[in-house]
């Protein structure tokens, strides 16, 4: 008897001991790429061909332009220096007939004495309240 149960409890100690250690048999579900460990996969939006067609063609379009700014940048080498700001427009005096030295203000109309000021330059009625009101000897 003792040899009987030796010969039965040996082979099931051991199925059990191999069973206890190997994994466990896979869900029904379970294939490579599901279950539920697994995010789904979202199908991928597909542009149509004529959107597809303007995206490239605008992406050609900037690369042309960059091209070109590059090429502008490499001809200008040397920095441009920036342009000068415009000089205001003032306008001109008229001379007072008959009175050499004296000029008719332009905006106010009064005579102003401009003796020893060279021609074309830049005063201002000493009477007109206006600092604004500047104008050029003729």
């Amino acid at each position: 008897m003792k040899d009987l149960s030796k010969l039965i409890l040996m082979p099931l100690g051991f199925v059990a001991i191999i069973g206890a250690c190997a994994p466990y048999p896979p869900y029904p579900g379970d294939r490579p790429g599901q279950g539920p460990h697994v995010q789904p996969r979202t199908p991928q939006q597909s542009v149509a061909d004529e959107e597809q067609r303007q995206i490239e063609e605008s992406r050609r379009r900037l690369q042309r332009e960059e091209a070109k700014r590059r090429e502008r940048e490499r001809d200008n080498d040397t920095p441009t220096a920036p342009k000068p700001k415009p000089k205001p427009k003032y306008p001109t005096a008229a001379e007072v007939p008959g009175k050499k030295g004296f000029v008719f203000n332009p905006y106010t109309h009064n005579i102003v004495d401009v003796k020893g000021i060279a021609s074309g330059q830049l005063v201002k009625d000493p009477e007109d309240d206006d600092p604004t009101h500047k104008f050029r000897v003729p």
